[in-house]
């Protein structure tokens, strides 16, 4: 079998093992279904045959655009196109907090937000983004515990030195689903192109412990003045 086919029924099992989380599964249901899933690799090659025309990027930014670091991108670059549209003015504030998190059961939700961001445009634009991306996605992977709450918790804050994100999140088998996570943001960094895409993969780490997931990406503050500055250039 060639590398591109191998590299094709690779692809399938870790789409069906992320498939199988995003629902619930355990790790252990995981190796099970991996193990017993009855399939002929060189039919479902010919079969899904598109795949074969696909660049290799392209399959894994496909896989990955709704993970944390690819929200993460996502961000950025629309702070960036608000800085070059002239809605975010720099410099960007130094130091911000934004928080936001949330508790439900079966019989009630609850949460909490907190902001010390200045800039209204920016302000808004953050806040969107936990609550429209990373929220939702937090909420997807997270699992009662054994009082039957679903926690999770989303902190942007920046300093000088550093730009961070931190979600956490409520997992049985938490370990074994951060090394996981850590295994799909390796693969993810070595594969795609993007320089910004490509840097929030490498500093994106996940631990487990006690039922809790925690992923954080620490981007170096530097970074992400430069890309805003290079928004105003092109602006002008």
């Amino acid at each position: 079998m060639s590398n591109k086919n191998k590299h094709n029924s690779i692809v399938f099992l870790t789409t069906l093992c992320l498939g199988l989380i995003f629902v619930g599964a355990t790790p252990q249901v995981l190796t099970f279904a991996a193990l017993t899933r009855n399939f002929d690799i060189q039919s479902e090659i010919e079969v899904k045959d598109d795949l074969d025309n696909k660049p290799d990027n392209e399959e894994i930014e496909s896989f990955a655009k709704d993970d944390f670091p690819a929200l993460f991108a996502q961000l950025l670059n629309e702070i960036k196109a608000e800085v070059k549209s002239g809605k975010i003015s720099l410099p960007l504030q130094s130091d911000f907090y934004v928080g936001r998190t949330f508790i439900n059961s079966q019989n009630r939700e609850d949460g909490d937000f907190r902001s010390t961001v200045s800039s209204k445009n920016l302000s808004l634009l953050v806040q969107n983004a936990v609550n429209q991306k990373f929220q939702p996605k937090a909420f997807e992977l997270a699992d009662y515990d054994d009082r039957k709450f679903k926690k999770f918790a989303i902190i942007i804050k920046a300093n000088s030195t550093n730009l961070s994100l931190a979600i956490s999140f409520t997992k049985i088998d938490a370990e074994q689903f951060a090394e996981f996570l850590n295994r799909e943001f390796s693969s993810s960094a070595a594969l795609i192109e993007n320089a910004l895409t490509k840097q929030i993969y490498e500093n994106t780490k996940a631990t487990g412990e006690n039922n809790i997931v925690v992923v954080v990406t620490r981007l170096p503050r530097g970074s992400l003045d430069e890309l805003l500055k290079s928004a105003k250039a092109e602006s002008k």
